[in-house]
């Protein structure tokens, strides 16, 4: 019985591991197509919702709103986070110069497809290298991440 107990954990652990794998292989997509300016393939990694907002409006949208998504030159995934029907990534952009800044990122479950739902862009510098402490601040003295989401 408990050789059955140690299976079923190990099996649980695997299919966690690998859920994981597949929503950062989702994100990591994401990411690369919005850097290659491939508007259409990164819509085709959002959520359904996302999937009916026009490949020119997403485009405009993410030069607006998310103008530094695109700048980045990698990604580093970091801590996943799952319910089994919703997920959140964290994610580190790296650009030139050694800049680092921290990203949310949510994916949701749809007909068997998990899907980016949102990407938070949180103004702070990380780098692994060099863990900063965070900057103590006064409440309400700092504006909210930036945002696309549904």
């Amino acid at each position: 019985m408990r050789e059955l107990t140690m299976l079923k954990t190990m099996r649980d652990s695997l299919q966690t591991l690998l859920l994981h794998h597949q929503l950062n292989e989702r994100a990591r997509g994401f990411f690369k197509a919005v850097r290659l300016g491939d508007f259409a393939e990164a819509r085709s990694k959002m959520s359904a919702t996302w999937q009916t907002v026009p490949v020119e409006e997403l485009s405009e949208m993410i030069h607006n709103d998310l103008p530094l998504l695109p700048l980045s030159t990698a990604t580093h995934f970091g801590l996943v986070m799952d319910d089994g029907a919703t997920a959140v990534l964290d994610a580190y952009l790296y650009f030139e110069g050694d800049h680092w800044l921290s990203c949310g990122v949510s994916l949701v479950l749809e007909q068997g497809r998990w899907g980016v739902g949102t990407v938070s862009l949180i103004q702070e510098e990380w780098s692994p290298e060099r863990p900063q402490p965070k900057p103590t601040v006064e409440p309400g003295s700092v504006p909210g991440p930036t945002r696309v989401g549904a």
